[in-house]
Parts: C-alpha cells; sequence; structure tokens
C-alpha cells in the first residue's frame, strides 16, 4: 500500500481513541440541537453533507492570509499586509465553529472505525484554530502562528477527505443502484403477491439491486434497500405510516424515508431513496427502479 494512505488509513486502527470517541458521540448526542437544526447542520436541505462545503471558509480564508504573507515577505512595504492577513486568519477562526458543529452531527453516527480518524481530524482541526487564535494577539511572531496552523489545517484537511472518500462517511451508497437495476424502462418479474409477507417489508432483487418491499392487501410498496446514509438494510427496518404517509426507518442509525418519494423525513441521510414504481398483474409484482428523486 502507498506509504500516504497508511499514513492517513492507520487512525481507523487506533482503538485507544475509542472511549474519547464515544465521550465525544455521546456529548454531541446531548448538546446538539434535534429536528430542523440537526437537519441543516447535516445539510439535508443541500441534499448532501454540509461539513465539507462550510470547511471551504476557513481553508480558503487561511490559505489567502497564507499568500499574503508569502508576498509580505518579498514586497517592500510588505508590512501593510499584515492587517488584512490578520483579518483573514480572523474569518477562518470565526468560521470553526458552525463548520465543527455540522461535522460533529455527522459524526454522531459513523461506524467506530470512521469516528477514529474522525476524531484525529477534528483534533487536528482544533489545533489548527488555536494557533490562528493565537496569531490574532501575537505582534511578534503573528506570521508564525498563522503559517502553522494552516499547515495544520491542511494536514487535518486531506485525512478528512480521506475519512470522505475512502472511508465513505458522507457519499450517496445508493446511488449506483439506479444503474444496477437497468435503465428503469422495463418491468422486471418479483414474483408471487401471494409470497410477500402482509405488512412487513421483504427484501427483493432487480438484477444486481436490492429492494425493500412492502406488501399491503393488494398493495405494493417498494424502495432501493440500501439506506443512502451508511449502506444498512432497510428492509430490516420499521415500517410506519399508511397510505402515501408511509415510510421505512433505517434500522442502524434512524433514517426515516417515505415510500412514496424517497424523500428523507429523519435521521442523518442527507440524500433521499432511490424510488421504485410497482404493479400488480395476474398476481405477480412487477417493479423498476425509476431512479432518485428530482
Amino acid at each position: 500500500m502507498p506509504l500516504l494512505s497508511s499514513l492517513f488509513d492507520a487512525p481507523s486502527r487506533w482503538t485507544a481513541l475509542d472511549p474519547v470517541a464515544a465521550r465525544a458521540k455521546d456529548v454531541a448526542d446531548r448538546l446538539l440541537p434535534g429536528g430542523s437544526v440537526r437537519a441543516l447542520l447535516h445539510g439535508r436541505p443541500a441534499g448532501h453533507p454540509a461539513h465539507p462545503a462550510l470547511a471551504q471558509l476557513p481553508i480558503g480564508t487561511s490559505v489567502s492570509a497564507l499568500l499574503l504573507d508569502a508576498v509580505a515577505t518579498v514586497t517592500p512595504g510588505g508590512a501593510a499586509l499584515e492587517a488584512p492577513a490578520r483579518g483573514l486568519a480572523a474569518v477562518s477562526v470565526a468560521a470553526v465553529a458552525p463548520t465543527a458543529l455540522a461535522g460533529w452531527a455527522d459524526y454522531v453516527d459513523l461506524h467506530p472505525d470512521q469516528q477514529r480518524t474522525a476524531i484525529v481530524h477534528a483534533a487536528g482541526n482544533a489545533l489548527a484554530a488555536a494557533l490562528w487564535t493565537a496569531s490574532l494577539f501575537s505582534r511578534r511572531h503573528g506570521r508564525l502562528l498563522r503559517t502553522a496552523g494552516t499547515s495544520v489545517a491542511g494536514a487535518a484537511g486531506a485525512l478528512g477527505g480521506h475519512l470522505a472518500y475512502r472511508w465513505a462517511a458522507g457519499p450517496n451508497h445508493a446511488e449506483h443502484l439506479v444503474h444496477l437495476a437497468g435503465d428503469g424502462k422495463e418491468f422486471s418479474d418479483l414474483g408471487p403477491l401471494d409470497d410477500l409477507p402482509e405488512g412487513r417489508p421483504a427484501l427483493r432483487r432487480i438484477g444486481d439491486a436490492p429492494l425493500c418491499v412492502l406488501r399491503r392487501g393488494g398493495q405494493v410498496l417498494a424502495l432501493t434497500d440500501t439506506c443512502t446514509h451508511l449502506g444498512a438494510a432497510l428492509h430490516e427496518g420499521e415500517v410506519k405510516g399508511t397510505g402515501a404517509a408511509t415510510t421505512i426507518t433505517c434500522p442502524w442509525h434512524g433514517s426515516e424515508f417515505r415510500f412514496a418519494d424517497g424523500d428523507v423525513l429523519d435521521g442523518p441521510a442527507t440524500a433521499p431513496q432511490p424510488t421504485v414504481e410497482t404493479k400488480v398483474a395476474d398476481g405477480r409484482v412487477l417493479a423498476r427502479v425509476v431512479g432518485p428523486p428530482l
């Protein structure tokens, strides 16, 4: 394995971090508001996690300050750039809190190996924020402290990117199911209606795409089975509601999806569940994956 990848993977194996990770999860569950505020922190209105987007502000302003400091070292009268560089560092510090809150909200529902990496990522960002803050009060070493803070933030940001893309913390885990199920133009036979349990979700497949299928009398509702949040099997979850308001709740982290349109009603998921169109003909259930809700 490449050295850099090995270094980024290492925190996921540091089980000594588990007590800290568990404590951070408990504190976040108690202190972070729920409902629409938690949904906003997750990024549900945008349909993707808010934390990576918010992180662009402290990273962007700190890098801008770093560039001003670099220009100041080689430009006559560069001392005039100290004030704007300090101002950019102040913006970086101010942006840390909302960025951290969004990351903390996502952290609560990660797997243990992901949480270990997230703890190291968060510690690096906290150190960067401390260095930026110190730079605001140091006339003599402000430039050095800003540079150190931005360097640490860069390393922590790289680890955060590895957590998101290598360890899949944040991506939509169900997007590929639309492609596994074919082009969605033709209905596939899921078998006899009588083979489906009444009122209890069951697992069926179109090609390689798993479906969560619910029978209620002669009506059949369905969604793709892999939760968009972290990939749990939705057919093992709890069904609520009736008619168009029927929902399924993910058994892992409580994300609730509406069968009618795949919309996320609760929980940490940000992406809606790909929807499935069903019909019953001659006592058999036919279905096709329509695609991600638009």
